[in-house]
């Protein structure tokens, strides 16, 4: 049987935070080094769609198969809507959106030679303020980290 409404609400609002938070939920601890203890902020990583599927299954207590099928379909409607030219606006993640490049002249990298680069339609997205916050607080957080550990980042 197909899931509920309410839980397939959950199930995107789910999603939605473990967007928000996905580098710091993957952020592997802190490890020694040069004597120090490594700040969170000096590994980046890359969070592949599988552990996001992972995360959202955790965190919503649902099966991987389930929360893999949310985050699909979640992001296929993001993209139609904005290749259809609507914008979609999640409050505190951020906007999708399209916007219109104009044609323009440009230079062949090779030979210099000037050319004609045509019109197109290029998607955006903006942040919202409770992304840049979530940012803001991981930084000052890692900061302070580096700080009481008696080294600074390169």
């Amino acid at each position: 049987t197909p899931p509920s409404r309410s839980k397939m609400v959950r199930l995107l609002a789910t999603v939605l935070c473990a967007l928000l938070s996905c580098a710091e939920a993957f952020r592997p601890a802190p490890r020694a080094w040069g004597g120090h203890v490594a700040a969170r902020s000096s590994v980046r990583m890359a969070v592949s769609k599988g552990d996001l599927v992972d995360a959202i299954a955790a965190r919503a207590g649902v099966s991987k198969k389930m929360a893999g099928a949310v985050l699909s379909s979640a992001l296929d409607v993001i993209v139609e809507s904005v290749a259809d030219g609507n914008k979609v606006s999640l409050v505190g993640f951020g906007t999708f959106d399209s916007k219109e490049r104009a044609a323009r002249e440009g230079r062949n990298p090779q030979t210099g030679e000037k050319m004609q680069i045509a019109a197109t339609v290029a998607p955006t997205f903006s942040f919202g303020k409770g992304f840049k916050d979530a940012c803001k607080r991981s930084y000052s957080a890692s900061v302070a980290t580096r700080t009481l550990n008696g080294h600074e980042a390169p």
